[in-house]
């Protein structure tokens, strides 16, 4: 999908923009990312809103190995399988080749790790840089 530039924008802003819905353990889900030059927003929502917003990154230690940090900016805290789901989807990005900063928004029904595999598989699918 195509982005509009909005107006005002220069010439050519460098936002790309990619919405599509999957059928994520029987529930339409729907995936929106927002890929920015320094940024990535993306949202995955199956009640319509952005649910948690979680702040993500990917760190290098010093022997090179990479590692992955997030937290939640706003919504739901301590909870195991938002965290495990925001982790997978942060090192899956990173396999595909994305560095930058990430802010995920999900809202979800129910995250089971069926649920949280279907979710890498369709962000590994459709992504905004494919």
């Amino acid at each position: 999908m195509e982005a509009a530039e909005a107006p005002g924008a220069p010439s050519g802003f460098p936002v790309r923009n990619r919405i599509f819905a999957r059928l994520i353990n029987g529930v339409t889900t729907n995936f929106v990312w927002n890929l920015y030059l320094d940024h990535l927003l993306l949202i995955i929502t199956q009640i319509g809103t952005v649910g948690t917003v979680i702040s993500a990154r990917q760190d290098a230690t010093f022997d090179g190995r990479t590692t992955f940090s997030t937290s939640v900016v706003l919504g739901k805290r301590d909870d195991p399988p938002l965290e495990l789901a925001a982790r997978q989807l942060v090192q899956a990005l990173g396999e595909l080749g994305h560095s930058k900063p990430i802010t995920l928004c999900l809202g979800l029904r129910e995250l089971t790790p069926p649920a949280v595999r279907e979710l890498v598989a369709a962000v590994r699918q459709d992504n905004a840089w494919s």
